[in-house]
């Protein structure tokens, strides 16, 4: 890659796949490129795809399959408007609260339907996260981890509200980052944890944790 700095060498891979989605270079259902066929073409490290693959795969565009690769994932359904819901005035003790009740049942059902593909992007989230070099980067590997948990609950319904609170979560994951940095890595790391040893119980708590540390930093008066 010409540039050496991780974050614009990830921007590159991933700008190069989406608009090879975009432009139907790879069409819904597509395999893309290994990462060993990205890393020779595009001159960039495995850890630089990796993280590339991943922003794809938090951003509902590409599915990883344990021992398959990453296909291109269907267009999703385009999202409500936020004022056909009346949401884009809604105050950030209110959607926190309806986190809270979203999220920690989504951790609780990824405990027990999430793949090892699925567990595979939410680590690679939570490294994105950590080596993110802006807090829009950040921002973007943690709405990401949270996206990734959302689809892994196996919960359709899940998964679109998720998509139809995006443009209102975009501000809120950036403010969020903006004041408390990375700090939320090791929240997301306990959460992964139980997920990984199918603890509903421990998912859920921990999400809760999780969002009521935030919502405390974020809302106190």
């Amino acid at each position: 890659m010409p540039r050496s700095d991780l974050s614009s060498a990830t921007d590159q891979v991933f700008d190069y796949l989406s608009r090879g989605i975009a432009s139907g270079t790879w069409k819904p259902g597509d395999k893309l490129p290994s990462e060993a066929q990205l890393c020779r073409q595009l001159g960039a490290s495995r850890v630089t795809v990796r993280s590339a693959i991943s922003r794809l795969t938090g951003l509902g565009l590409a599915r990883s399959q344990q021992g398959r690769g990453t296909f291109v994932c269907p267009p999703a359904p385009p999202p409500v408007p936020d004022d056909l819901l009346g949401l884009q005035n809604a105050d950030r003790l209110s959607v926190f609260e309806f986190r809270k009740i979203i999220e920690s049942e989504s951790a609780a059902l990824a405990a027990i339907r999430a793949t090892s593909a699925d567990v595979l992007e939410m680590e690679q989230s939570i490294l994105g996260m950590e080596s993110g070099k802006s807090d829009e980067d950040v921002a973007e590997q943690d709405m990401a981890f949270h996206c990734l948990v959302a689809r892994a609950s196996g919960n359709e319904v899940i998964l679109r509200i998720f998509q139809v609170m995006r443009s209102i979560y975009i501000q809120m994951f950036e403010d969020n980052v903006s004041l408390l940095g990375k700090t939320g890595t090791e929240h997301h790391r306990r959460i992964l944890l139980a997920i990984q040893t199918r603890d509903m119980q421990t998912a859920r708590s921990c999400m809760l944790d999780h969002l009521d540390d935030t919502m405390r930093a974020i809302c106190r008066p």
